[in-house]
């Protein structure tokens, strides 16, 4: 008797075979995915340690013509020489030139990587700037809750500082006080903080990681993004805040397939900082009523937003994808170009707390 129900040992057989076929079909899937995968991190890794490399070299370039403007001598940016100089001469250490040296170096870096990214790396950055209906609304319902998770994640953020304080542990953090206050440094200010900044940190953080890794999971492109776009503060209040802002304005870039409505919300947000500064530097306190006017309206907006559509609020949804979670992180985080990028900004946030804590 040769047949057992379907088939007998054939129909087995070939339901062996089939099982062989579909685990072989689905290992090699995998195999191809993380290669894909790899392969985007490594550029991404590429392009951040890029992105510092020209910031480093465009500063020293952007130094040396500052001091031969300044002082019609020329002198190497280097040496303790030349740091006693940057701190101690009242031109150097202005806001106008601490922040016209941001512009230079930020726009200039950005647009050199832009273009590596474009000729390099054959990166399509329509997909980055693309324009379509309905950001306008996007805007204007997600900017309140971006601006309430702001205020709350500061109001947080600075109750745990001043605590470590009081028991002698001190938390770097990033200056951002007006010296030498003139029309000049105001406009510099205005210029890098609200816009050339808001620019650069969405298309890098933003389009080109997002970009790069959103084929291979949507909510591991929003949440590794934001982990690069926090630690790249380098100061753990900044970082903390920037990596939830990052969560929101990551989902949102997703969402819209475009960093412009980030960008805009970025340049609000920025904006709205500054209302303080300036009624300091013009001196009208009236300012002030305005900046909390539009703060609590802000919260109001924002409560609303968050508990009315708190059921859509959630990061995406990685579809379509064959590896595991968990070997998706490791294979994004742990590819060689990433990992120098991390031992890079673990440098930083160690050097700087413990000079802190000297």
């Amino acid at each position: 008797m040769d047949n057992f129900g379907y088939g007998g040992f054939g129909g087995f057989n070939n339901f062996n075979n089939m099982n062989m076929n579909y685990d072989y079909q689905l290992y090699a899937a995998r195999m191809n995915e993380r290669r894909l995968l790899k392969k985007n991190a490594s550029t991404l890794g590429i392009l951040l340690l890029l992105y510092e490399l020209l910031c480093f070299v465009v500063g020293k370039i952007t130094i040396f013509a500052l001091i031969y403007l300044h002082s019609g001598k020329f002198a190497l940016p280097i040496g303790s020489s030349f740091e006693n100089m940057l701190r101690d001469d009242d031109f150097y250490s202005s806001t106008a030139v601490n922040m016209g040296y941001s512009c230079i170096v930020v726009g200039v870096s950005v647009i050199a990587l832009l273009l590596i990214a474009k000729m390099g790396f054959k990166i399509d950055l329509t997909h980055i700037y693309r324009f379509e209906k309905g950001q306008g609304k996007t805007i204007a319902t997600c900017f309140p809750a971006v601006m309430l998770t702001n205020l709350a994640l500061a109001a947080i953020i600075g109750l745990v500082v001043s605590y470590l304080s009081s028991y002698g542990i001190t938390v770097p953090e990033a200056d951002f006080s007006y010296t030498n206050i003139s029309a000049a440094a105001f406009a510099m200010q205005i210029l890098y903080g609200v816009i050339i900044a808001p620019i650069a940190e969405e298309t890098l953080y933003r389009g080109l990681a997002i970009h790069l890794l959103k084929p291979y999971g949507k909510g591991m492109a929003v949440i590794i993004s934001s982990l690069v776009f926090g630690l790249m503060h380098a100061n753990i209040p900044q970082a903390v805040n920037a990596f939830c802002f990052g969560l929101v304005m990551g989902t949102i870039t997703v969402s819209c397939n475009s960093v412009i409505p980030t960008i805009v919300m970025h340049m609000l947000n920025n904006a709205l900082a500054q209302i303080p500064d300036v009624a300091d530097i013009i001196g009208v306190d009236a300012l002030y009523q305005v900046y909390y006017a539009i703060a609590i309206l802000c919260l109001v907006i924002g409560l609303y937003i968050i508990f009315a559509h708190h059921r859509k609020i959630r990061l995406p949804k990685d579809e379509n994808c064959v590896m595991q979670a968990g070997e998706r992180y490791k294979t994004a985080m742990l590819c060689m170009p990433m990992v120098f990028y991390w031992l890079y900004l673990a440098y930083q946030y160690i050097s700087s707390f413990v000079l802190a804590n000297i």
